[in-house]
């Protein structure tokens, strides 16, 4: 456990923090170790007071000098004396020494196996990924983290795109919490509490990748009726169940095999057309990506401007190889005199570092 998780665990000795969004097993066990950690630390601190006030009583020290006498004795760590003990002195120290082998040494070793709990550690890292999470606005909840959905991590991390995963299996759950640093929650996704902690109402787009068809289209029906502006894109294993979905409330049905069969068969007779969708689609790994750039959210002296006049200021921008209107339609090599409204959609073909250029 690090020493920022330690630090948070001793601020909750006196305030719990909020566990309504772990689980119940987990709850019980943190206000248990919470509980049992307040009071050893109770107990230790009764001791070494109890020691003070007797080197103060007895040998009249100053407060100092028997706070630290009584801190030594009780630890057993073989300083010298800071005081002369007088024979009251010496029968008091040793009668500490011996409640020190009972007592403190069970407050000591009691605080030491807490924070030595890999199930407290684990509650611990469950209660910092929702801590994260409560922190994200616009993020993508990918519910399933399989074949296809960590395909689809892995291209939102190239994205440097926010998102958190959803998954029921242990296996991928374990691995999740050992091997990556993505933000995950264990659970059925389509439950409103698990979609309710992963930010459903705060999140722009939901990906189901769920193996069953069943599991796919309750959690589309749950995500919609949480949140009905959400992009909701689902998985789809026959084209039957395309249409289910589609009624459901998904605002895009994806069949892998369709998509594989159509890259496959045009590989075959099309080998350039493929290798340019890869390129547009940041498919391979190059300086060249297609980015679709609200107009709202490019540079603010930019806006209003023609395509013409931004490209005759700003030379070094990459080009805009179509616009995106509010209706839906797209429009490829715009015409010059395009006004660039805050409503519009461009798409520019560019490095990344040259498409950060049109933003803020």
């Amino acid at each position: 456990m690090n020493i920022l998780s330690s630090l948070r665990l001793l601020i909750w000795l006196f305030k719990l923090p909020d566990l309504s969004k772990t689980r119940p097993a987990n709850r019980k066990n943190l206000v248990s170790s919470i509980k049992r950690l307040r009071v050893a630390i109770v107990w230790m601190a009764l001791a070494v007071v109890a020691g003070m006030l007797g080197y103060r009583i007895i040998e009249g020290s100053s407060w100092f000098d028997s706070y630290y006498m009584s801190l030594i004795t009780l630890s057993t760590v073989g300083f010298g004396e800071v005081i002369p003990l007088s024979h009251e002195g010496r029968v008091f120290t040793s009668f500490l020494v011996l409640f020190n082998i009972g007592l403190f040494t069970f407050s000591v070793s009691t605080i030491f196996s807490i924070f030595a709990d890999p199930e407290i550690r684990h509650i611990f890292m469950e209660l910092n990924i929702i801590d994260r999470i409560n922190k994200l606005n616009g993020h993508t909840i990918i519910c399933g983290f399989g074949r296809h959905g960590g395909e689809v991590c892995n291209e939102l991390q190239k994205q440097k795109t926010s998102f958190v995963i959803i998954e029921s299996d242990s296996r991928r759950v374990h691995w999740l919490e050992q091997e990556s640093d993505y933000l995950f929650i264990e659970g059925d996704a389509t439950e409103d509490a698990v979609l309710e902690n992963a930010g459903i109402k705060r999140a722009s787009t939901l990906i189901l990748t769920l193996p069953e068809m069943a599991s796919n289209l309750s959690g589309v029906i749950t995500a919609r009726s949480m949140n009905p502006q959400i992009k909701i894109i689902a998985r789809a294993t026959k084209p039957a169940d395309e249409l289910k979905l589609y009624r459901a409330g998904a605002d895009h049905v994806v069949l892998p095999e369709r998509i594989g069969g159509f890259f496959m068969a045009n590989l075959a007779k099309r080998p350039d057309l493929i290798e340019y969708i890869s390129l547009l689609a940041n498919m391979q790994p190059h300086d060249l990506i297609l980015e679709e750039i609200p107009v709202k959210e490019i540079k603010k002296d930019f806006m209003g401007m023609s395509i013409d006049e931004l490209s005759f200021i700003a030379q070094e921008l990459p080009p805009i190889v179509a616009v995106r209107y509010p209706n839906g339609r797209f429009e490829l090599h715009p015409a010059t005199h395009t006004i660039l409204d805050s409503d519009l959609c461009i798409l520019v073909l560019g490095s990344p570092e040259q498409i950060k250029s049109y933003k803020e």
